[in-house]
């Protein structure tokens, strides 16, 4: 059995964590600090999860490559001559070759911090659960092994969807861990699912030279996302060459020659289209396989395993967190719950994460960031609310950046001003979030965002524009719109 630290026993631990990403491993090392004895059992090939392997790191390591090769073909924009007999090609090997490092690198970095803990004991194997205190754990080449605990905490994060396709299984088709280790960049690809995965991956494969086709069976892309944010996106996808297509119903791939040919319908009409590579990203699934929670008293369905405000399953003493719990999923929110659950494991007052708190980005191109509600839900929830909005077309920053495409929407109650959602589309939105996040969280009012001061030029001045003139826009009872940096 690989392991790091050792445990006071080796049957019998405090608490056992099955899943070693961003929820599981800070979870596991919050109690061991606090002086828990914890086995954390990981089923990959370290720790670090989903996310770190095969989900948001590796994808937006991809996207650094596929951005930077955008700019240097826009770099006559900015008074510079493109080198003499660039062409653009892409040494894919080298891409991957970086990938693997980074992704190494932060594993056993994970590794190395999990074993400074004494009370911390890390496996990489299986974990079952017999019981509602017990578990065995299989590693490769190892005994099996009987534990019993005192409580667990289940964060086996999820799996891609397998849509019901004809020919959806074949060998050649893609989900979106397979596309993550596709050998080289397709020449034309065809995504299955508009939703963060797919639209970062259309625009990262767009971005290295693929022709793109996105296919959604949905009215819109990235349903989730403010509505006007999704529409200005969808806008620019089109006319930087993707091929976006809605309420689509997809009805057969077939593989001839090597080459994947996708039959779909959309309005009645049946259409097909042809790609080297097709690949399935619509969406993940809670990863419950194999767990044993038929010994227990868990409950789960498609949308995860069922949960209380503490995160405790229906058997007392069993948590999950993160993707397995449903949505949203995301590795930050996952982490939040982890570090809620130990807290609450411990004894200490803990406030759990709430999901109109959550936080999110979408690295798109440009990037969405979004916190709390959006004005679609703010209604649907019967809030009286007001949108005030900026156009980063005016704005300093972006426009020395030359990525001026985006807008600033600040959702907040029109009684007292309080803000209750954020939503920027714009290059470097990530890096947006943060403050918003602080807004949210806090319900600051438009008079506070207003009141702070920010510096110029950037990107997070238009927060005080923008709160600036939808204030006096509601003393003068005229609708919200920012003013020029």
């Amino acid at each position: 059995m690989t392991q790091v630290g050792t445990s006071q026993s080796k049957d019998t631990v405090d608490i056992l964590v099955i899943g070693g990403g961003p929820g599981g491993t800070p979870a596991a090392m919050a109690l061991a600090q606090a002086g828990r004895r914890v086995l954390l059992v990981e089923a990959g090939v370290g720790l670090g999860g989903t996310c770190l392997f095969s989900g948001c790191i590796p994808s937006k390591i991809f996207r650094e490559t596929a951005y930077r090769r955008s700019q240097i073909a826009r770099g006559g924009d900015f008074g510079l001559e493109v080198p003499l007999g660039w062409t653009g090609a892409v040494d894919w090997t080298a891409v991957q070759t970086r990938r693997h490092k980074i992704l190494s690198g932060r594993s056993a970095g994970a590794l190395t911090n999990a074993g400074k803990l004494r009370g911390l004991e890390v496996a990489f194997g299986h974990a079952q659960i017999t019981g509602a205190r017990s578990a065995i754990i299989q590693c490769s080449g190892q005994p099996q092994r009987a534990v019993t605990f005192e409580r667990a905490i289940i964060a086996t994060g999820s799996v891609p969807n397998r849509l019901p396709i004809l020919g959806g299984d074949l060998p050649s088709v893609l989900d979106s861990e397979g596309l993550i280790d596709i050998e080289a960049v397709p020449s034309t690809l065809v995504l299955i699912g508009g939703g963060p995965i797919g639209v970062e991956m259309a625009q990262i494969f767009a971005m290295l030279g693929s022709d793109v086709t996105l296919l959604e069976a949905g009215h819109r892309i990235l349903g989730q996302v403010d509505a006007p944010l999704a529409a200005l996106l969808t806008e620019h996808l089109k006319a930087t060459g993707v091929t976006v297509q809605t309420d689509v119903q997809i009805e057969q791939i077939k593989v001839d020659d090597s080459e994947h040919h996708v039959s779909f319908s959309h309005k009645g009409e049946t259409r097909s289209i042809a790609a080297q590579v097709v690949a399935i990203v619509a969406g993940r699934h809670p990863n419950v396989d194999g767990l044993g929670l038929e010994t227990t008293a868990v409950k789960h369905g498609l949308h995860g395993i069922k949960v209380n405000e503490q995160l405790e399953t229906d058997e007392p003493g069993l948590f999950a967190i993160g993707d397995v719990a449903g949505n949203p999923m995301f590795a930050h929110w996952a982490t939040a719950q982890a570090l809620a659950v130990a807290r609450y494991i411990i004894g200490l007052p803990t406030t759990f994460p709430k999901p109109e708190y959550n936080s999110a980005v979408i690295f798109s191109s440009p990037e969405i960031g979004m916190v709390g509600l959006t004005e679609e839900v703010a209604n649907a929830a019967g809030l009286e609310v007001a949108v005030a909005e900026y156009d980063y077309k005016i704005d300093a920053r972006a426009q020395i950046s030359g990525e001026n495409l985006g807008r600033l929407r600040i959702i907040y109650r029109r009684s007292d001003h309080r803000i209750v959602g954020v939503h920027a589309l714009i290059e470097g939105a990530a890096d947006l979030v943060g403050e918003a996040a602080l807004a949210v969280r806090n319900g600051l009012t438009l008079e506070q965002l207003a009141s702070s001061i920010h510096p110029h030029p950037t990107l997070t001045e238009a927060f005080g524009i923008i709160a600036r003139g939808a204030i006096a826009s509601s003393l003068r009872g005229m609708p919200p719109s920012g003013g020029p940096a």
